[in-house]
């Protein structure tokens, strides 16, 4: 007869352990942001998969190509006008006054006359000269050429970068509709652990089960619960990085 007590103890112990366990996991779900909650999990709605596709576009990376693309198409321009280094213009202007100076003899034992005159005057010149490297103009086509090319790199790294995430975005959008189709499977097996357990009680109290099919019932109670955090949280997870991913508020749209 002690050794049944026992053994009842110990059966209603590890049931007041796994209710103190189901209270606790309830109160941490308060803790958690409000976008977090079932209710806004099971009644959301994910945008089309276009609109997380184009929202991708504005994209801190692609505007990363897009800016060094841009730096790359002046650099072509660059390059185009580099024929202008071969010629060189070059001018100068001076102003003066054109003075000639003069010393006459009248005769003898007559003093010099020194005569001046003076008028202004202006030079200036002007011209062209020309400087052909024959190497670099040879090679001329062929810098354009590659600068052309690192253009074009550049732009198949954005489009090969796009389609990657493209991928990732449709695995995470896979994953989301996967996740919230379980849910609501998940949501309904924790409903019937509930109601199994509630009925177990009564049953436990009536004398009806053994403690060991009332720990049965609510070891199956646990782990439905479990189960619907494990699938919120992949869900929640998948939101999240669609939403990193694309730029695209899909939780909080306000």
């Amino acid at each position: 007869m002690n050794k049944r007590l026992v053994i009842i103890n110990y059966t209603v112990a590890l049931t007041l352990s796994i209710m103190f366990s189901i209270s606790s996991l309830s109160s941490q779900e308060a803790s958690v942001p409000e976008s977090y909650s079932t209710d806004i999990l099971l009644n959301m709605e994910l945008p089309p998969l276009e609109v997380l596709l184009e929202g991708a576009r504005s994209s801190s990376q692609v505007e990363f190509y897009n800016l060094r693309m841009e730096g790359q198409e002046l650099m072509l321009k660059t390059e185009r006008r580099k024929w202008q280094e071969y010629f060189n213009l070059h001018a100068n202007y001076q102003y003066g006054i054109m003075a000639i100076s003069t010393e006459s003899i009248a005769g003898y034992d007559l003093p010099s006359v020194l005569q001046y005159s003076g008028t202004d005057q202006s030079w200036y010149n002007m011209g062209v000269s020309i400087k052909l490297p024959i190497d670099q103009l040879f090679d001329r086509r062929n810098r354009i050429r590659r600068q052309q090319i690192k253009i074009e790199e550049t732009m198949k790294e954005r489009d090969m970068w796009y389609d990657e995430h493209k991928m990732r975005i449709i695995e995470q959008y896979a994953k989301a509709v996967e996740m919230s189709n379980n849910l609501k499977d998940v949501l309904e097996q924790l409903a019937v652990s509930e109601g199994y357990y509630e009925l177990a009680k009564k049953d436990y109290v009536l004398g009806v089960i053994t403690g060991h099919s009332l720990n049965v019932a609510k070891s199956q109670q646990v782990a439905a619960f479990l189960q619907v955090e494990k699938v919120k949280s992949e869900l929640y997870i998948a939101i999240l990085k669609m939403e990193v991913m694309s730029g695209v508020k899909i939780i909080n749209k306000n």
